[in-house]
C-alpha cells in the first residue's frame, strides 16, 4: 500500500527539484536520484529501488566494487495511441552495460504491459554496443537487436514483484490495454564500463578487462 501511495505522489504532487521527462504518448517518467526519494519522504520507493542485495548482486555480476547505483525512474504507463511513435514498446537494448531492478508497483500482466525479453541475447547486443562505440557510431533508437527468430518471454507479476536483468538483453514494454494502466519503478547499477562510456571516454582508452566483466560471449 505504501509503495503504491508513494508512486501516486510522484505524479499527483509537485516535488521540488524533480521534473517529468519529456512526455511520450502513453508514458510518464519521473527521473530521480536516490537522495531525492529520501528528501521527499518516498522511503518505501527508496528501500525497494536501492536495497543492499541489488548492490551486492551488481558487484558479483560485474566483478567489481566500483559499480554505481544512484538513479531511479518512476513510471506510469497507459494506452499508446500511435505504436509507430517513440517509446519503450519497441525492441531495444540500452546504450550502456548495466543491470536493471524493476519493481511492479501494480499487478502487471500481458494485458497492461508486462515486460518482454528474449533470453540469451545480451552477449550479441553487447558486442554490437562495443563495435558501435569503437567505430563512433551513435546509438540508434529503435536499434538493431539480436534474436530476431527467438520468441519473447512475458514476465508477469503481482504488485511488489522485483525483476533484475541485464539491459543488454533484447527487451520491450508490452502493450498496455486501452482501459488499463501500468505502474512500475526501476533503478540501475552501472558497470565501470558504463561509467566510462557515459563520461565520453574514447573506446581505445578502455582497459580490456572492463569490456566483458560478465563473462565471455558465446558465438552460437
Amino acid at each position: 500500500m505504501a509503495l503504491a501511495e508513494e508512486h501516486h505522489r510522484c505524479f499527483s504532487e509537485s516535488l521540488a527539484g524533480l521534473k517529468l521527462a519529456p512526455p511520450m504518448d502513453g508514458e510518464k517518467i519521473l527521473p530521480a536520484r536516490a537522495i531525492d526519494l529520501l528528501n521527499h519522504q518516498l522511503t518505501t520507493l527508496h528501500q525497494c529501488l536501492f536495497p543492499d542485495w541489488f548492490r551486492q548482486l551488481g558487484e558479483l555480476y560485474f566483478q567489481c566494487r566500483d559499480s554505481r547505483n544512484d538513479f531511479a525512474s518512476i513510471c506510469e504507463d497507459t494506452y499508446k495511441h500511435d505504436r509507430r511513435g517513440a517509446g519503450n514498446h519497441h525492441p531495444h537494448w540500452d546504450p550502456t552495460l548495466s543491470l536493471r531492478l524493476m519493481i511492479y508497483v501494480s499487478d502487471v500482466t500481458t494485458n497492461n504491459g508486462a515486460i518482454q525479453v528474449k533470453s540469451g541475447t545480451h552477449y550479441r547486443n553487447h558486442r554490437t554496443r562495443l563495435e558501435q562505440w569503437k567505430n563512433q557510431v551513435s546509438y540508434q533508437d529503435p536499434c538493431l537487436c539480436s534474436g530476431a527468430n527467438l520468441p519473447y518471454e512475458n514476465i508477469e507479476g503481482c504488485a511488489g514483484t522485483a525483476i533484475v536483468f541485464d539491459v543488454s538483453v533484447t527487451h520491450r514494454k508490452g502493450i498496455v490495454g486501452r482501459e488499463a494502466q501500468r505502474s512500475v519503478a526501476f533503478s540501475h547499477i552501472h558497470s565501470p564500463l558504463a561509467q566510462l562510456q557515459l563520461a565520453g571516454t574514447p573506446f581505445g582508452s578502455i582497459p580490456q578487462s572492463l569490456l566483458w566483466p560478465h563473462g565471455k560471449p558465446d558465438d552460437q
